[in-house]
């Protein structure tokens, strides 16, 4: 079993929090009359779960200085700092793009005409920005680790690239993070790109699945998981008004952001210097 650290409880404990929070608001959305707005509320533009999404991007660029100035003032080869410089950026271009490029649509609640909008048969088609978003993250932090986990790659770790694969190589806990994430969809409402993001969420439960009984999980793995299956249940058996293929969208992203956050940090983390006698 890995090694509890630091990186690691504070990813499950935020995990745990927003995934706990996004299932209720789901729940009450669709179960309770009197919290039908709450996912147009929350998921609005510049609402709870864009400011999430921004604060762990703020987040991930203050930690990504802090450990470049950490590590290129060590011993350490500086091959470590340039990949942090390229974390660095991506925080930094996510970043700006979501605060001053990214257009959102506004709906009023309330609007008659905006709610005509809401019933077009487009309103849950995915934009090229958002498969983009979608299937990168998939492909990066669920297959590639799923691959090297099942047939139990490893990097020659005498050289320094074989080393970082080594370092950077995501955990089981971020596979599951962004499965949470990419559940979040209206698989039946999406056409043939619904029912193939659904395949590909059932091919990752797969994996996990498969791992799990391959590899020894800790209990937060183990709790994370269940927060998995949890809301793969609610988005199969709920429905939501007042809402478009954007506002899932904006939760998915928030996940996301989660997970690029702990595993930048986590691996980040790991690179420890020696102190002066």
């Amino acid at each position: 079993m890995a090694k509890i650290t630091i990186p690691h409880l504070v990813f499950s404990s935020l995990y745990f929090v927003l995934a706990l929070f996004t299932i209720l608001m789901l729940v009450l959305t669709s179960f309770t009359p009197d919290f039908k707005h709450m996912f147009r509320l929350t998921t609005q533009p510049f609402g709870v779960y864009f400011s999430i999404s921004a604060i762990l991007l703020a987040c991930g660029v203050i930690v990504s200085l802090f450990n470049i100035v950490r590590i290129y003032s060590s011993h350490l080869p500086k091959l470590y700092s340039l990949m942090i410089g390229c974390a660095l950026c991506v925080f930094a271009f996510l970043l700006y793009y979501e605060l001053f490029v990214m257009r959102r649509t506004y709906f009023e609640p309330f609007s008659f005409e905006d709610s005509l909008r809401l019933t077009q048969e487009n309103v849950f088609s995915k934009t090229i920005y958002q498969m983009f978003v979608d299937y990168i993250c998939y492909i990066f932090f669920v297959i590639f680790p799923a691959i090297f986990y099942i047939f139990n790659f490893s990097f020659n770790k005498s050289t320094n690239f074989g080393k970082l694969l080594q370092l950077i190589q995501p955990s089981f806990n971020v596979m599951l993070g962004v499965l949470f994430g990419f559940s979040i969809s209206p698989f039946f409402k999406s056409g043939i790109l619904g029912y193939f993001d659904l395949m590909l969420l059932c091919v990752g439960i797969g994996l996990v699945l498969y791992l799990c009984i391959k590899r020894n999980i800790d209990s937060y793995e183990i709790f994370n998981l269940f927060l998995l299956l949890i809301i793969c249940i609610v988005i199969m058996i709920s429905s939501y008004s007042f809402v478009d293929s954007e506002s899932y969208f904006e939760v998915r992203k928030a996940f996301y952001a989660l997970v690029l956050f702990g595993w930048c940090s986590a691996w980040m983390m790991k690179l420890t210097i020696r102190r002066s006698v």
